[in-house]
């Protein structure tokens, strides 16, 4: 008769590839506002402590803009709250070798194991964007995340949500969407506008992810691409910039289940909703009416 390290030594190895798939569909279950396990809000890879992480990979979005890949410990999650923003570290790269941060939104979908995606726009004095676009594969980058940096939670809680975004603003917009669309896919109800401004047709950032949306949840979702120079014959789309104008022409009107959603560069804080550090509205949204559901990123 043979002995109990005989089955002991027969036991079979467990399956990594099947571990990961059960807690994948667990933190589906727990993160979809539709599920019995839902609220469940899984905590964040990173805290407000520094760590450090590997650029996997980069390459080119825009002509001015990449795409970083960077890497998480195998089967980890970045699992950020939607919305929110990572702090990135530019060491060395202020004043006097002053260490510089800024916020960055990641634009792959929280749960993806394993890495996640920066969308960064160079800009010829930007010293966090500079720091980002001279890195190497293989070389290691500073991030941390804190409450602060969460402006609004998923879900939100509204039928009707419009985004008014410039240029690399897409991105939390484009997180935003990832959740709306992914726990939300059957809700008929949700309607989601979004104007995107940008200097020319080359600048768009995610085009080809947000026309994919576009065309998948066509009775949803809508996309108005607005450029400031189009210098192109072609472009069939509208001109000028994301104002009160294109607000009247394109958004459904101001009511109580709704939120919206800007994030710019400075000048169109101004223009829509007064400044992002003030918490009051004012400008064109306060004008028409959507003063009281204004987020600003």
């Amino acid at each position: 008769m043979r002995s109990l390290s005989f089955l002991r030594c027969q036991r079979p190895k467990p399956n990594r590839s099947l571990r990961r798939l059960a807690r994948a569909y667990i933190s589906d279950l727990r993160s979809d506002p539709r599920s019995p396990l839902y609220p469940y809000k899984p905590i964040c890879f990173l805290d407000d402590e520094w760590k450090s992480l590997p650029l996997r990979d980069v390459r080119q979005a825009t002509q001015n803009s990449k795409l970083f890949q960077f890497e998480l410990p195998d089967d980890e999650a970045l699992h950020l709250p939607v919305c929110a923003c990572l702090l990135v570290k530019a060491p060395g790269a202020g004043e006097k070798g002053s260490d510089v941060v800024r916020p960055y939104t990641p634009v792959s979908e929280e749960g993806r194991e394993g890495s996640f995606d920066l969308l960064v726009k160079v800009y010829e004095h930007g010293k966090a964007s500079q720091y980002l676009h001279n890195l190497q594969p293989g070389q290691e980058v500073e991030f941390k995340h804190t409450s602060a940096n969460v402006k609004v939670q998923y879900p939100f809680g509204k039928k009707s949500i419009i985004m008014l975004a410039g240029g690399t603003g897409i991105t939390p917009m484009y997180q935003a969407l990832q959740s709306i669309f992914k726990y939300d896919e059957h809700d008929n109800d949700l309607e989601v506008t979004l104007l995107y401004g940008n200097k020319t047709e080359e600048d768009i950032m995610l085009r080809e992810e947000l026309e994919a949306l576009q065309k998948k949840f066509s009775n949803r979702f809508s996309v108005v691409h607005i450029l400031s120079e189009s210098g192109n014959e072609k472009w069939d789309g509208d001109t000028g910039f994301v104002d009160a104008e294109k607000i009247r022409e394109y958004c459904p009107r101001p009511s109580d289940d709704m939120k919206v959603f800007v994030c710019g560069p400075p000048p169109m804080y101004d223009l829509l909703c007064g400044p992002r550090e003030d918490d009051e509205v004012t400008g064109a949204l306060k004008e028409l009416g959507y003063g009281s559901g204004v987020v600003k990123f």
